[in-house]
């Protein structure tokens, strides 16, 4: 089991710093500018890694979109993050209409979040709660739900819904409780 905590201040986060600050800031499909770990008051803000081309993503994006709503509902902050150098905006964007996921899409080519969240697969949850300090913590990490019971094996519907319940006590100010489920889905290729 996987146990951390990320330190984020409420303007940047510092990922390989010498001397001064990173400020981690991924381009949406339109291109505008998103700085995702800036904690904002008491929100929750939600990163859900995926691929376009990757068939248990896919299979899910019905309940990407129900998680997007979920955290929208609850006054968080959802995005969608493709980490491939070669998906484009255009792409990208495509993608999100055809699967009617509505949530901001980002493109994080150099794979910064990848690597600050030691995401290892796509689809790949993480929950983050603003603490009082205004840093971020990570109170879940991993499966969004069971529909696929492993690699290939496809069940008719998901009977374990793990994000939505992570999402909502995150929201709610509970404990997730595991925090961290091992995430099931197409690998996710590291930029060398």
């Amino acid at each position: 089991m996987k146990s951390f905590v990320l330190i984020v201040s409420a303007v940047f986060v510092c990922v390989g710093c010498s001397g001064g600050h990173r400020v981690v800031s991924l381009p949406d499909t339109h291109g505008a500018q998103h700085v995702p770990l800036a904690a904002h008051g008491d929100e929750v803000v939600v990163l859900l890694f995926s691929s376009p081309d990757c068939p248990i993503a896919n299979a899910i994006a019905p309940e990407i979109e129900r998680l997007h709503q979920l955290t929208l509902a609850g006054g968080g902050r959802f995005y969608l993050v493709h980490a491939r150098r070669d998906v484009t905006a255009g792409g990208a964007a495509a993608h999100a209409r055809e699967f009617g996921i509505t949530a901001t899409v980002l493109l994080d080519r150099e794979q910064t979040l990848v690597q600050i969240m030691d995401a290892t697969v796509t689809p790949e949850l993480v929950v983050l709660a603003a603490a009082q300090d205004g840093t971020l913590r990570t109170t879940y990490q991993g499966r969004i739900n069971n529909l696929y019971a492993s690699l290939g094996n496809r069940r008719d519907r998901a009977t374990k819904h793990w994000g939505r319940d992570a999402i909502s006590k995150t929201l709610n100010g509970e404990r997730v409780d595991p925090p961290y489920r091992q995430p099931l889905g197409c690998f996710l290729e590291q930029n060398q």
